[in-house]
């Protein structure tokens, strides 16, 4: 009585009838939404689309969304090659800072103590991290994750300088970036062609000609950095528990390292 009717009500029934008619199968219908012409529009807004329909009622474009705090970290894995597929079982522990948990427990039973997890658990899904009410994981929380406090219909979405920080600094970005830095420089190929490369995956699109050109200025810096530091390389990549691979060229190893953590730092690597 309060809101306004549906846009596409012919719509609406016809997925009604066609959940119904196979069997309540929700898996199905959710399949059939994301894989439909509609939902898999482009966010870009034109001058037509705008005249058209300005308030994007009728559909004409995708909204733009920041991914949830579970799937920013199952992207960063993901692109490293990471990401443990592994469905169901038992939650896990990730990368915590030191001090968060033991702050808040009375310091007796099993989570008197953060025990992280280690191996391929560290590198699960999101959703599989384990959630303590009074100690939620600092850098989903920054992404607005729920505490678990109350049940929650929708998130909220904020944008806030910790959000870069996190970025920036979680063990999970570094490690990403390292992993996928290492991947890059096995591979018989040129420094464009690996940053090429990179942006496409963190990003899902080619960089354009000013874009490539300050990933390759920056590039060209850090590598320059890096070789007059060897052990500022050599710290910069002892990031995460994830094996090391035999790379001799270490400045540039490091330095492309440092661009994949600006790529990630690109709005539209995080945004829907």
């Amino acid at each position: 009585m309060q809101g306004e009717s549906p846009s596409h009500p012919e719509l609406l029934d016809w997925l009604a009838l066609d959940f119904m008619n196979h069997d309540w199968n929700i898996k199905r219908m959710i399949k059939q939404i994301v894989m439909s012409a509609t939902y898999r529009q482009s966010a870009e807004v034109t001058k037509q689309k705008i005249a058209a329909d300005p308030e994007n009622i009728y559909l004409s474009r995708a909204p733009r969304i920041r991914l949830n705090a579970e799937f920013v970290k199952d992207h960063l894995m993901a692109t490293s090659g990471l990401l443990n597929r592994e469905i169901g079982g038992p939650s896990i522990k990730p990368y915590q800072p030191k001090g968060i948990w033991e702050s808040s427990t009375s310091g007796r039973g099993q989570l008197a103590k953060y025990v992280q997890d280690h191996d391929g658990k560290l590198y699960r899904r999101g959703m599989y991290t384990f959630i303590k009410r009074t100690a939620p994981p600092p850098s989903m929380l920054t992404f607005d994750a729920t505490n678990r406090d109350q049940c929650e219909v929708k998130r909220l979405r904020t944008n806030t300088p910790l959000q870069a920080l996190v970025l920036l600094n979680d063990p999970v970005v570094q490690e990403a970036a390292r992993v996928l830095a290492e991947k890059l420089m096995l591979e018989k190929s040129s420094d464009e062609e690996k940053l090429n490369k990179a942006f496409r995956l963190i990003v899902c699109r080619k960089a354009k000609d000013n874009e490539f050109e300050l990933l390759k200025n920056y590039f060209g810096i850090e590598k320059k950095n890096f070789s007059t530091s060897p052990a500022k390389a050599a710290s910069v990549l002892s990031a995460g528990e994830y094996r090391h691979e035999n790379i001799i060229d270490k400045s540039s190893l490091a330095a492309l390292m440092q661009v994949i953590v600006m790529m990630y730092n690109i709005e539209e690597a995080i945004t829907k």
